[in-house]
């Protein structure tokens, strides 16, 4: 069964690379059929923070536009400073797919010291989904273990051949597919140091090994805070090539 699995992402990656836009006016090919001509699909990356998630799915090939509720100088691409669900909801005929990242403090290992402590604070989960289902567009939620996401999937950075775990959960409307999760063998480094051979980093709080982190992830022109509070774009960027083959009508599973 297992190597059932691997077969077909293995033959969803080929898939992929196979089918990337290379020239948004010309036809792909998929065996003997000949798939249209498509325009670039946009997509509306909510709570973007400065657009770690983002740069993913531009990779997979989409137009993005963040949205963040706070300035993000740092951001790269389109951004609009604006409430997320309030704009969603006026503006989602614009977009083709949503990727969104409520704010994970409700639920993350990093604040659960605060937590403990009386601290509270907000969870827009659910108001997120709710305002997403309303807009029928293939969407995805993004946000820690623990979270109450939906029959989410995980991802791991060591999925992607990366130096970090950093588990992620994604719910999703669509099906979606999720690499071997490989065992995790190599030791995280204790927090405040940076990694030595062998290990693993923990990007979080304060950490050491920032030029590592970017050089890792592609995320050059963040600094500390920022990469903080990303996730590695290698994964929308797997989630982006399923996303624009849901769009485009292919069904490879």
């Amino acid at each position: 069964m297992l190597e059932i699995e691997l077969l077909k992402l293995n033959n969803l990656q080929m898939f992929i690379e196979d089918t990337k836009v290379q020239d948004l006016h010309v036809s792909q090919h998929f065996g003997n059929a000949v798939l249209p001509a498509v325009l670039p699909f946009r997509l509306l990356d909510l709570y973007s923070c400065s657009g770690g998630a983002g740069y993913g799915y531009e990779q997979s090939g989409f137009i993005v536009t963040g949205i963040d509720i706070a300035p993000q100088p740092k951001h790269r691409g389109k951004f609009i400073q604006a409430d997320a669900i309030e704009y969603l909801k006026a503006n989602w005929h614009k977009y083709d797919a949503v990727h969104a990242s409520p704010p994970c403090q409700a639920y993350s290992m990093a604040s659960m010291q605060f937590r403990k402590a009386g601290k509270e604070y907000v969870d827009l989960i659910e108001p997120t989904r709710k305002a997403l289902i309303e807009t029928g567009l293939p969407y995805v939620i993004e946000n820690v273990p623990g979270s109450p996401l939906i029959n989410p999937f995980e991802l791991c950075g060591a999925m992607f051949g990366l130096r970090t775990y950093r588990h992620r959960l994604f719910e999703s409307n669509i099906e979606l597919k999720a690499p071997f999760h490989p065992e995790h063998i190599a030791p995280n480094a204790k927090m405040g140091r940076p990694p030595k051979e062998g290990e693993f980093i923990q990007y979080v709080g304060h950490f050491s090994g920032v030029k590592m982190v970017q050089e890792m992830t592609g995320l050059h022109w963040l600094g500390q805070g920022e990469l903080a509070q990303s996730i590695p774009p290698q994964y929308t960027k797997f989630i982006g090539q399923q996303l624009l083959l849901h769009l485009r009508g292919v069904h490879c599973w």
